[in-house]
């Protein structure tokens, strides 16, 4: 790494960890916001409203990266080209190319930074904030995670094994256990989802009853199942793939697949992992032929502006694209790389241009 790499990624990480700070800390502000409502609520106080706000900091921050690397990218080197640097640099026979590999190195570092953020530390203390505000807000009940969610209400035990869309479940068992913890019923269920009242209604049913003497079969086509499920800890049963690092990520989407159940939802999350590592580089790099170009005279808050405006466009972009691939049965895996695609395409378009 040369002086130029080494004076170039000083800029652009400092202009970087300067955005990330006012947007974690906007963000967070946000989030405790919207904390402040449950605050009293079974055992939950303000105490662990923080506590949640700052265990889902580094979740946050890995999803913040890419926006906050082309704002700080803009930020450093909109300074550069203020006070001539650039102009001195390009005088002196640097290439836009050679430049752009400057960048490319300082996005790059701050990828690896976000890597190691995203696998390592944002999974577990996310799911840990998640488990634990929820079962302080729910602290009659107890429950377990795995390959399929399992849930303790009582004398009634619950096993889940897919989430579906509008809190809907699916693959249901009810284990009902008698005196001396000895099981009384078993009830197995394809759906259940919640009823306009609250109440979880279990679809398609059959039912087995242990009697001392003899077993009792039937069939239900509805079943009202009387819980303390809310559809909130229903969702914290199951696993969210956001929550999960890409080996467990992985993992879950054989298990998916090996039982027949609907892995789309966890491959477009998986893919799109890595293709948020590279957009942090492609931001990086985006930044320069603006810089050059038609921002290079201008002030930072015009500078910020436009950064803004291509993070956002990026972001719907991205959702749309999501939506799209899931609603006309896209392939996941393009699902979640035409967007980092796209834009790659158009940043070596832009940098081409420049002059």
């Amino acid at each position: 790494m040369t002086t130029l790499d080494r004076y170039i990624l000083a800029g652009v990480v400092r202009g970087t960890l300067l955005v990330l700070l006012v947007l974690l800390a906007l963000n967070s502000f946000v989030s405790f916001i919207g904390q402040v409502d449950n605050v009293g609520q079974g055992s939950y106080s303000t105490a662990d409203a923080i506590a949640f706000v700052a265990l889902n900091a580094p979740s946050m921050t890995y999803w913040l990266l890419p926006i906050a690397t082309l704002l700080g990218a803009l930020l450093g080197l909109g300074n550069l080209a203020s006070h001539s640097e650039l102009i001195v640099m390009r005088a002196a026979g640097v290439s836009p190319w050679r430049l752009a590999r400057s960048v490319i190195i300082a996005g790059t570092l701050i990828s690896i930074a976000g890597l190691a953020l995203g696998e390592l530390i944002a999974p577990p203390a996310e799911q840990y904030a998640k488990r634990h505000r929820t079962m302080a807000l729910h602290n009659q009940l107890s429950m377990a995670q795995g390959q399929s969610g399992w849930i303790r209400d009582g004398n009634v035990v619950i096993n889940i094994e897919q989430l579906m869309e509008g809190d809907r479940a699916g693959g249901i068992y009810v284990f009902t256990f008698g005196d001396e913890q000895r099981l009384s019923s078993v009830v197995k269920a394809s759906t259940a989802s919640f009823d306009e009242n609250g109440v979880w209604v279990l679809d398609d049913t059959s039912s087995t009853e242990f009697a001392p003497d003899r077993l009792e079969a039937s069939r239900q086509q509805r079943l009202a199942q009387p819980t303390a499920l809310s559809p909130e800890l229903l969702g914290i049963s199951i696993v969210d793939p956001d929550s999960l690092a890409s080996r467990g990520l992985y993992g879950y989407i054989r298990y998916l697949q090996g039982n027949g159940l609907d892995a789309d939802r966890y491959v477009v999350a998986f893919w799109s992992r890595f293709a948020t590592i590279l957009s942090i580089v492609i931001m990086a790099a985006l930044a320069l032929p603006f810089v050059f170009g038609p921002l290079r005279s201008t002030g930072t808050g015009q500078r910020m502006f436009v950064g803004i405006l291509i993070g956002a466009a990026y972001f719907l972009v991205n959702r749309l694209v999501t939506n799209s691939g899931a609603v006309f049965g896209l392939d996941p895996a393009l699902t979640a790389w035409l967007p980092t695609t796209v834009l790659l395409a158009v940043t070596v378009a832009a940098l081409a241009r420049v002059r």
